[in-house]
């Protein structure tokens, strides 16, 4: 009965530590610095909601990425402050809108999912 309760409370608390650190495999550490500005342009997925330029400016620390898009376009002008994660040449955007974006070199392109779906591609300055 004692090894029995011993079990249960090391199979517990492996799953508490799990839970707790993620569970999964740890992110690649970033391959790319995106630290700079970066201009492009943007096109909603149904195009016919609209399209524009993008100019982004980041600051890269680690993983971690801040900075702004300013968005303009005949539908919209907007700049919003962004915030997300770098691993290896991939960004995850979580605020204000979320999307993934893919650095290859100069370039980055990818998709910011916020009122609309939209597709972008920036090369750095």
């Amino acid at each position: 009965m004692r090894t029995w309760l011993g079990l249960l409370l090391v199979t517990a608390m492996l799953a508490v530590t799990a839970c707790a650190t993620g569970g999964g495999a740890p992110a690649a550490p970033p391959s790319v610095d995106v630290t700079g500005e970066w201009v492009g342009t943007w096109a909603y997925q149904n195009v016919g909601n609209g399209s524009g330029d993008i100019r982004g400016r980041f600051q890269q620390e680690g993983v971690n990425v801040t900075g702004s898009f300013n968005v303009t376009g005949p539908v919209v002008n907007n700049v919003a402050n962004i915030i997300g994660t770098v691993s290896g040449n991939t960004i995850k955007l979580m605020m204000p809108s979320s999307g993934y974006l893919t650095v290859n070199g100069n370039q980055i392109t990818g998709y910011v999912n916020g009122m609309n779906v939209a597709n972008l591609t920036m090369r750095k300055q």
